[in-house]
């Protein structure tokens, strides 16, 4: 009863909100995609609601009717034209009754994207969005890790996470989640909350490694890799790292190491052959239908078509893989406009990290370009063995370096402004450190 009245609660503030205006809106939808709270009450009530479905129109008729200035531009161009692809696909599969009602949910994601992508104007939107997304989907993932971590050390949490799937989903979910964290704890102003921060990314690291699932871990590796070449404090950067494997590694048990020495050791893992096997079948697949792929995410129906063992992995087996995933599924057309989508995100990242070097746009966004780059290297080393190519949080990240694109464009200009202003009218210098806001302090 008293999660189904905070549920409610919490759904009564964000409709007064959206009153505001669709951003607001959006907001909601994103917290109750995260949360789920449908799977968290213990009554039918919010089910039988359907709130994803109000939610979601609800937030289409407060931006039709607020007039948003519609972006086209490359990177949109080009979600655009997968989804077009993929939407073709679907229409000419053999699978059409299987793939079209996942297709529908992938449309659905695709447009929360680009309403992703048009309604966060600033960086303010930019901060508060991540914030829904770290509170709807860290705060309950970060309570189990340091349940475990405190009174079950050593045991597997086997429970699924409605919104990213099963053991593999959420260990990759979660440590794509976890720069995303940091970034907002390294840009608060205040400290309590930023211990708060910390707090969760242990939780949601524990809770992710918790779950054994092998891409997760080397995911977990990479993202401390990325770490320590991208900052320029590597000393303070392995020290806080340091930190948090002296607090997780000894709650860690041998079962869960005996589990991960198995990545090196492909030839005397079952799971580990059937993978290199499936991705055989989807080098097939591509080959056979290299324009429009076996249909969309209709892998696991074609697959027994194109298994080439017989059966000795079974029927009907998944891909284990985004990128053999979207090749076999999509052909080499789609392929190639999926990777150059992946490419282009990380292009922006950099783009965008450059220029704070250079000093045009404001440090904030150069750290938001850092986290939203660690979560593609996570989503990229854990996608290699599981299949969330059309994944929402993916989609919903790549639509956010867009935003901090257009974010870090806008400044550049109003830079470009300024300079050109000075330069006419002799006005005193300001450099941009001292003319955009600290980010410490916004």
């Amino acid at each position: 009863m008293v999660r189904t009245l905070l549920v409610f609660t919490l759904v009564g503030i964000g409709t007064v909100y959206c009153l505001q205006g669709p951003f607001y809106a959006l907001l909601l939808y994103i917290g109750n995609a995260y949360f789920r709270p449908e799977q968290w009450v213990w009554t039918d009530l919010i089910r039988q609601l359907n709130l994803s479905y109000v939610f979601g129109i609800w937030l289409l008729l407060l931006t039709l009717l607020s007039r948003p200035k519609f972006i086209l531009n490359g990177r949109t161009l080009l979600l655009l034209l997968f989804l077009l692809h993929t939407f073709i696909s679907t229409v000419f599969s053999t699978h059409y009754s299987y793939s079209w009602p996942l297709w529908i949910e992938f449309l659905k994601a695709m447009i929360i994207t680009y309403l992703i992508v048009v309604l966060t104007t600033d960086t303010m939107r930019f901060r508060l969005l991540l914030l829904v997304i770290v509170l709807s989907l860290g705060l309950e993932q970060a309570k189990q890790g340091w349940v475990y971590l405190l009174f079950r050390p050593g045991s597997k949490n086997n429970e699924e996470v409605p919104f990213l799937g099963d053991n593999n989903g959420v260990a990759a979910g979660l440590v794509m989640l976890v720069p995303i964290i940091a970034y907002l704890a390294r840009t608060t102003q205040y400290k309590r909350i930023r211990w708060g921060y910390w707090f969760l990314i242990i939780g949601c690291l524990f809770r992710a490694l918790t779950t054994y699932s092998r891409g997760g871990f080397l995911a977990c590796a990479a993202l401390g890799g990325v770490y320590l070449l991208r900052t320029r404090k590597k000393l303070r950067a392995l020290l806080g790292i340091l930190m948090i494997l002296m607090i997780v590694l000894p709650a860690l048990p041998e079962a869960f190491w005996a589990r991960m020495n198995t990545v090196q050791a492909y030839e005397e893992d079952t799971s580990a052959t059937g993978r290199l096997h499936f991705w055989k079948v989807a080098t097939i697949m591509a080959n056979a239908n290299p324009l429009l792929g076996v249909g969309f995410n209709a892998y696991n129906a074609a697959y027994d078509t194109y298994d080439f063992s017989y059966g000795e992995y079974g029927r009907g087996r998944s891909v284990h893989s985004s990128f053999f995933g979207v090749l076999a599924e999509t052909g080499y057309i789609g392929f190639a406009l999926w990777t150059t989508i992946l490419v282009s995100a990380f292009w922006s990242c950099y783009r965008v990290q450059k220029q704070a070097v250079m000093g045009t746009i404001p440090v904030e966004l150069a750290y938001g370009a850092a986290a939203l780059e660690a979560s593609l290297v996570a989503f990229v080393v854990s996608g290699s063995f599981l299949p969330g190519q059309y994944g929402e949080m993916f989609w919903h990240f790549i639509g956010l370096t867009i935003v901090l694109q257009q974010l870090a464009d806008q400044h550049k200009i109003a830079h470009g402004k300024r300079s050109r202003g000075r330069h006419r009218g002799g006005v005193t210098a300001h450099t941009a450190t001292t003319y955009y806001p600290d980010p410490i302090h916004t």
